[in-house]
């Protein structure tokens, strides 16, 4: 296992330089495209997959411009034994991206009134849960959707090595949040932001006190069903399999290059790690709806997700809404979206409103991803230039 599973979070640092060549023409010369460049964009995943200078052996693209058909891609193999041609309807295990979906379900149970932001968490779980934590009556549900609780994080290199040495394991929620409380408090609820794990495993179990159904039930019946979500799926604890095609995803455990695919989904919980298993033209569906407000009743609600609290990070993340990422580049371009690394995958969705697409990506290896990025900006950036 590599020691990247450690982070949940966009660990790429050269995103920021990529924006820079990629949108090297000024911000007033871009212009919403006129469709996609459908083979130069094909030809140029296909060249960063077969260069020597990446790791990855797949990679799944999908670009979405309003009112222009989606366009989809693949390159590479399926998984490395058979070496079968990748697919662009391929599903992969998205991490993190498992947040916003979390987090819009938090979301709506606000508006229904079940709880509110402000409520703290003491009065929405049960004290065998909060008194785990210090200073619990001052946490709020807010705080634990924007990572400003300072509720620690639960990954590190041990439990790492845990989850390397028994990739099988069914893990229970109480697992994560023992390892956090033994943990100090990283800081005064609200008085700092640092991203943790342990905060979207407490929302889950909101999400299941407030309703009495899983968080997984919850999610399938509120955004995917309605959503027609039909290649995404949150499998149950000890289903390791996929439904359809997928991308195997592959780590280094011991020196050796081992396929992760089928770590168990119960790994991290409602913060991602195994848990959601997706595609890339569901992914843009789901984000292109939430950014619109059609999963709230209320604008209102989706302004309080997009109000974004200072959160400097690699990468070019300057922000954290409600379960969700804002980056901003070099020549002010800016994504919102989310990231998500697990066990043998590494993937991202983002709207960037400024430049009028939506996309996502996936590889294969939980490493950066840039190249993939790279590639399809630089096709993608020229194409908005020459529109004026």
């Amino acid at each position: 296992m590599t020691r990247a599973l450690a982070r949940r979070q966009f660990r790429s640092a050269a995103l920021a330089a990529a924006l820079t060549l990629a949108f090297a023409l000024p911000m007033a010369t871009l212009a919403r495209a006129q469709g996609v460049p459908s083979e130069a964009l094909q030809a140029a995943l296909e060249a960063v997959v077969d260069s020597p200078d990446t790791m990855f052996q797949g990679a799944v693209l999908a670009v979405q411009y309003p009112d222009q058909p989606l366009w989809t891609g693949a390159a590479g193999v399926v998984e490395l034994e058979t070496r079968a041609r990748l697919t662009p309807d391929a599903r992969f295990r998205a991490g993190s991206i498992a947040k916003p979906f979390v987090a819009t379900v938090v979301l709506q149970l606000v508006e229904a009134g079940a709880f509110s932001l402000d409520d703290p968490i003491t009065a929405v779980l049960p004290a065998t849960i909060t008194d785990r934590f210090t200073a619990s009556d001052r946490t709020t549900v807010r705080m634990l959707l924007d990572h400003t609780s300072g509720i620690p994080e639960w990954i590190d290199d041990s439990v790492t090595g845990l989850i390397a040495a028994n990739p099988a394991r069914v893990w229970d929620v109480t697992d994560f949040l023992d390892f956090a409380a033994a943990k100090p408090r990283a800081f005064d609820p609200g008085t700092s932001w640092a991203y943790s794990n342990t905060d979207f495993n407490l929302l889950g179990l909101i999400v299941e006190h407030a309703t009495g159904n899983t968080w997984r039930e919850e999610v399938t019946n509120r955004i995917l069903e309605p959503l027609h979500l039909t290649h995404t799926s949150l499998p149950e604890p000890g289903n390791t399999g996929f439904d359809g095609a997928y991308m195997h995803g592959y780590g280094v455990v011991d020196g050796n290059v081992v396929d992760l695919s089928h770590i168990d989904p119960s790994m991290a919980g409602a913060a991602g790690g195994g848990a959601l298993v997706t595609n890339t033209t569901d992914l843009i569906t789901f984000m292109d709806a939430l950014l619109a407000g059609s999963l709230f009743h209320d604008a209102a609600t989706l302004d309080a997700m997009t109000t974004f609290v200072d959160a400097s990070y690699e990468g070019g993340q300057t922000g954290y809404g409600l379960g969700l990422q804002r980056y901003d580049f070099p020549g002010g371009v800016r994504a919102i979206g989310h990231a998500g690394g697990t066990a043998g995958y590494l993937s991202f969705i983002g709207v960037f409103p400024d430049l009028g697409f939506t996309m996502a990506v996936s590889v294969d290896v939980e490493v950066d991803p840039t190249p993939v990025l790279i590639a399809a900006l630089q096709v993608l950036a020229p194409a908005t230039a020459q529109t004026r």
